[in-house]
This record gives structure tokens, sequence and C-alpha cells, in this order.
């Protein structure tokens, strides 16, 4: 073979290298565009949810702020002796709370170490008791012994205890009818499977507030 034959194989060689290289560039663009694609998709669909139990959780804390602010900002009225007889009061003597909210619950749960979770969750199943024993008769366990029993059942009894008292609370709310979606199906999807995506036990916690609140504010006025 002389030398031009030679040449001319080598600068072929080159130019198929050359053109092979280009084909995988291309192909590796391709490939780095769409899992850009695809990553920037899930991103924003993640992005728009918590965004979303944001908003909502912004908003709870917002007017309890403006409660607190309007109580704050609101004279001393002068006491009046009433001239005609007062109306019988409605409703049981002792008001439950209607303000709870997920913000408040996040903050002083973690300045102090979780132990205002456990009071509230306390407070939470003896208003369920005082609001659906009478109906249901069914009682909730002490949270603080849940608590306790969870160190020696690897964590069943808190389980069974979160999944009954939503129950309660689902039950109770459809009996006096009012406008709250809520059951044991909420726990076990927000609270428990929710966890693969991280925000699920607060959205979970924001809605078991919610019909907390809902609840007792019914039973403020009817009993």
């Amino acid at each position: 073979m002389d030398t031009d034959s030679l040449k001319e194989k080598l600068q072929e060689a080159k130019e198929n290298l050359q053109e092979a290289a280009s084909d995988a560039v291309e192909k590796v663009k391709e490939v780095a565009t769409d899992a850009a694609e695809n990553a920037q998709e899930a991103a924003e669909t993640v992005t728009a949810e918590v965004k979303e139990v944001a908003k909502e959780a912004v908003a709870d804390a917002k007017e309890d702020f403006e409660k607190v602010s309007e109580k704050l900002e609101e004279p001393a009225k002068p006491q009046v002796k009433a001239e005609t007889p007062k109306a019988a009061p409605t409703g049981p003597a002792v008001k439950l709370p209607t303000d709870r909210g997920l913000i408040k619950f996040i903050l002083l749960s973690f300045v102090t170490f979780g132990i205002y979770s456990l009071y509230v969750f306390t407070k939470v199943g003896n208003e369920v008791n005082t609001v659906c024993s009478k109906h249901d008769n069914k009682s909730s366990m002490n949270f603080i012994v849940v608590w306790l029993l969870s160190f020696v059942t690897c964590g069943i009894v808190p389980l069974v205890w979160y999944h009954n008292i939503c129950n309660r609370i689902g039950a109770e709310l459809n009996r006096r009818q009012l406008p709250c979606s809520f059951s044991a199906n909420t726990f076990w999807g927000w609270c428990v499977l929710g966890m693969l995506i991280v925000i699920g036990p607060y959205v979970f916690i924001h809605k078991f507030f919610g019909a907390m609140n809902t609840l007792n504010a019914d039973y403020n006025i009817k009993g």
C-alpha cells in the first residue's frame, strides 16, 4: 500500500471517528435535556403542594395573630348595670378551644422539646371524650399513657389511638352535620403514608386541628 492510500485511509477513519463523536454528543445532550425537563416538572409539582400547605398554615397563623391583636387593642368597657334580666346562657359552661393552629404547635413543640405536643394531644383526647362519649359510649385513653406504652409496644399503641380518635371525631362531625370531612383514613393517608413526602404529617396535624376546632365550636354553641 503506497503512502497516498494510507493517508486517505487515515483521513477517512478520522472523519468517521469525528462523526461518531458528534452523534454521541447529540445523544447525551438529548438525554440530559429530557432528564432536566423531568426533574423541573417534578420539582414544580412538589413546590406547588408545599406552597399550598404553607399558605394555609400562614393564613391560620395570621388569623390567630389578628385575634390576639384585637383583644389587646380593645379598650376596657365600663360596667353598666343591666336594667333587664339577662337571658339564660346557651351551651356548656366550660368552652372548649377553637383556635389551635399548625404554626403555634410546631414552634412550641420545638422550644419545649416535644412536651407541648404531649400536652395538646392529652387535652384533645379529653375534649373528644367530653363531646363524643355521651353519644358513642366510648372513651379514649389518656395520651400520656399512650406515649408511655409506645416504648413497650414498638409504637403500635399510638397508631391504634390515632386511628380510633380520628374515627370518633369524624363520626361526631357527621352526626352534627358539620361541613368537615375527617376520619381514620386521614391519619393513615397523610400522617403514615404522607411521611414519604416529608410534609404529610404536618398536613395531617393541620387537618386534625381544623376538625377539632370545628367540632369544639359547634359544641360550645349546642353542647
